[in-house]
Formats: structure tokens, C-alpha cells, sequence
């Protein structure tokens, strides 16, 4: 019998706080070369005790293979030491959120693509929702952007699973607590604060890809990879909510740097109560392309390390006959 998906909220962080501080001083004062032998190591014993994590890691970069076919990033079925690759990447990733609110990371090395300049959506004066992920690094587009722009950018968060490595964070550069907002759901109180950032021109970001952490059922499934995969339904609400631009944001690192992307979603979102099934289906179902897309790209910098394809605590996509996506 396969066991009970494990809801991403409730995954353990590895590693104490004292570890990841110790580490991370190392890194500081020694340099990246002594930080990457020490790794090692380390990374190889998460790696082996983590099933779950190194699991989902192996599925996820199977079916990027598989659903690749001939345009396959990889030349082989990737196998455990792709998943050490891309446990690799993962701390990797961890370490340049350190040196990006250090101001470690060059201006000079980024580079802003998609269809979109940041600078446009930062001096038009309007507010706008820009969606997130979990596949590049959002932590550091957040630091490269706000060294550069002085907008302001609320970000929503759910950060009580990785409570040590932020708190590291935070510890790092005061800058890191400023503007996040801690939220395990969406309230009215929370919609009506974000409507004043709105109005004030501000940016409000939330991510696309991770199912709600206190109402996992509030989904709509969507096609991601040649696989039905359930999204959150709470990013598009928000934005029918706050009737503001919407845009994509993704921050994939290159052999030379960062490149930031931004792309238009829409300029405002609609959801009619006849149609607000369907109309979810075909919003998240828009973002999952692109998201495709991007990871097909970048596969080793996709950070969700549970089975994305399975609803923890609910019955899953054939199984469904009614609107699960109330709010």
C-alpha cells in the first residue's frame, strides 16, 4: 500500500540551528573552496537519510526526462547521483541567499530577461502581484532587486518548516525580515492590508506552486509535465481580490550570475462565480506552462522535495467530482 503523501508544510528541516550556523560561519570566514569540501559529506549523509526527499527528487527528474524525450536535458535516466547533483544545487542555492543579502552577489552578473524589464513594473507607478516559485531562487531576486530599486516589495511566507535556516537568515542581514509577511492563510484582514500595499504602489509576491499549508484542498489540478498536479488556487483569488497587473517572476542562476525573468500574466484577474471553476483550472493551468517550461530548463534548480503530483489529505485528481477550490 503506498503511504500518505506528506504535506510539504509538514516536512522537518535537517539540520539544527547550531549546525547551519556553524556551516555557514565557516563559509563566511573560509571561503567557498573550504565550504565545498565540507559539504560533501554532509550533503551524502542527508542524502541517505532522507528517503522521501531523495524520492521525490528521482521522480521529478525521471519525469522531466521522460516527458522530454529526444530534448531531454539529461543523456541518461537520471539516477541517484543526478539526485546528489541536485541536493547539491539545493544547498548551493541556500548559501548564495547568504552572499545576495550580504551583498556579495555583482550587479554586474545579473542579467533581467523575460518580456517584461523590472524597471518598467518598478517606476509604473502601479501595484502589482508578482507569482513566485519554488524552482530557482526567489530569496535572492528579492535581495538583487531591492539593492537596485527602491520599490517596495511585500513578500508572503510560510516559513515555519525552515525556521532555523531563517532565522540564520535574518541574523545575516536585518533586511531579510523587512516587508515578509508570515501567513498559513489568506484572511480578510491580511486581503485588506495587501490592498493598501497595492494602493500604495508596492509589489506583493506570492508563490504559485505550493498547495496551502492549512487547506491543502483548495486546489485546482492543472497539467505539469505530462502528469495532472494540484495548485493553489489562493494566488488567483488574491489577484481577483486585488484587481491589480499580474506577473511571473523566476531568478535562475547561469554559469555567469543570475538571470532575473519577469513576465506579464495579466492586468487584472476576473473570476465570475458561474465560471470560477474553470476559470482557475485555465489560470493555473497558464502559469503551470511556463513553469514547465523553466524547469525543463533548469532542473536541478526545482527545490520542491516532495512528490509534487499527490494532495496530501485528499482524494486525488480521477477521483474528484466536485469544485474542491472554494475559499
Amino acid at each position: 500500500m503506498k503511504p500518505e503523501p506528506t504535506h510539504w508544510a509538514r516536512k522537518t528541516e535537517n539540520g539544527s540551528y547550531i549546525a547551519i550556523r556553524a556551516l555557514l560561519t565557516l563559509y563566511r570566514f573560509g571561503g567557498k573552496w573550504l565550504i565545498m569540501i565540507c559539504l560533501a559529506p554532509i550533503l551524502a549523509y542527508f542524502f541517505l537519510k532522507d528517503r522521501s526527499a531523495r524520492n521525490a527528487s528521482l521522480q521529478f527528474l525521471q519525469q522531466v526526462h521522460h516527458f522530454k524525450a529526444t530534448a531531454s536535458p539529461f543523456k541518461h535516466q537520471p539516477g541517484y547521483w543526478q539526485s546528489y547533483k541536485h541536493f547539491w544545487q539545493f544547498a548551493l542555492a541556500a548559501l548564495a541567499k547568504i552572499d545576495a543579502w550580504l551583498g556579495r552577489l555583482a550587479q554586474s552578473n545579473v542579467s533581467y530577461g523575460g518580456s517584461v524589464p523590472f524597471e518598467t513594473i518598478a517606476r509604473s507607478g502601479k501595484g502589482a502581484i508578482l507569482i513566485g516559485s519554488h524552482l530557482g531562487n526567489q530569496e535572492v531576486c528579492r535581495a538583487l532587486v531591492r539593492s537596485k530599486y527602491p520599490i517596495r516589495i511585500n513578500v508572503l511566507a510560510h516559513t515555519q518548516h525552515t525556521a532555523a535556516f531563517n532565522r540564520i537568515l535574518k541574523e545575516s542581514s536585518s533586511d531579510v525580515d523587512l516587508h515578509l509577511i508570515e501567513v498559513n492563510e489568506m484572511t480578510p484582514a491580511v486581503s485588506v492590508m495587501l490592498s493598501d500595499c497595492i494602493e500604495r504602489g508596492e509589489l506583493v509576491v506570492i508563490v504559485g506552486d505550493r498547495i496551502s499549508a492549512k487547506a491543502p484542498e483548495r486546489t485546482v489540478w492543472a497539467d505539469f509535465l505530462g502528469k495532472p498536479a494540484p495548485f493553489a488556487v489562493g494566488p488567483w483569488v488574491l489577484a481577483s481580490v486585488l484587481q491589480c497587473p499580474v506577473y511571473l517572476m523566476f531568478c535562475m542562476k547561469q554559469q555567469q550570475g543570475y538571470n532575473l525573468i519577469f513576465e506579464p500574466f495579466s492586468e487584472a484577474i476576473n473570476i465570475p462565480r458561474k465560471q470560477r471553476q474553470q476559470v482557475l483550472t485555465d489560470l493555473a493551468q497558464d502559469y503551470a506552462k511556463v513553469l514547465e517550461t523553466l524547469a525543463c530548463r533548469y532542473p536541478l534548480q526545482w527545490f520542491n522535495f516532495y512528490d509534487f503530483w499527490q494532495l496530501p489529505g485528499a482524494k486525488q485528481h480521477k477521483e474528484h467530482t466536485g469544485d474542491n477550490s472554494s475559499n
